[in-house]
């Protein structure tokens, strides 16, 4: 685990290296993150990322709602998740979703795919599998713009969390 004095010292390309996937599959966000060094603070570091999404064009949002995997889904299923979306699913028991779930996870996934065009996120951690279920029923009745702030929220919550377990302050 690398300390944020460490991480302040680090060349660019190394910051990106240690934290390009934390912001999942999308390095371009610690890259922009980099420029803001050093940080006195875990928060301080992760407000700085925050704000490189925020002043990101819609497109490169929407590239990084995209590169999130749908929960329980065809990645969880092949074993492709990344480690950190491994443990966070596991540890809300998606991987062990009984048959009946995972009709309903897979149905959820694909009409909310549909209507949002782009995968269902939630901060996994913060919720136990009922809430999981209840939220993506939820969240689904919304309009495309409502889910695309919801989901980058719990994005930035995702993040902090990613943040807190891998650096020490």
């Amino acid at each position: 685990m690398p300390s944020l004095k460490t991480l302040g010292q680090m060349a660019p390309e190394a910051f990106v290296a240690q934290l390009g996937g934390v912001f999942e599959h999308s390095p371009w966000v610690a890259e922009r993150a980099a420029k803001g060094r050093p940080f006195d603070s875990i928060a301080a570091l992760h407000a700085r990322m925050v704000l490189a999404v925020r002043n990101a064009s819609r497109d490169e949002q929407l590239k990084l709602l995209r590169a999130h995997p749908e929960l329980a889904g065809k990645e969880a299923q092949t074993g492709t998740l990344t480690d950190d979306s491994t443990r966070e699913q596991r540890g809300a028991g998606l991987t062990n979703l009984d048959a009946a779930e995972k009709a309903q996870i897979s149905r959820l996934n694909a009409d909310y795919r549909t209507k949002h065009g782009f995968p269902f996120i939630i901060a996994v951690r913060n919720y136990t599998r009922a809430q999981i279920f209840s939220e993506f029923a939820r969240r689904l009745a919304n309009d495309p713009e409502t889910e695309m702030s919801a989901c980058l929220e719990q994005v930035f919550t995702i993040t902090r969390l990613r943040l807190e377990a891998m650096i020490t302050d």
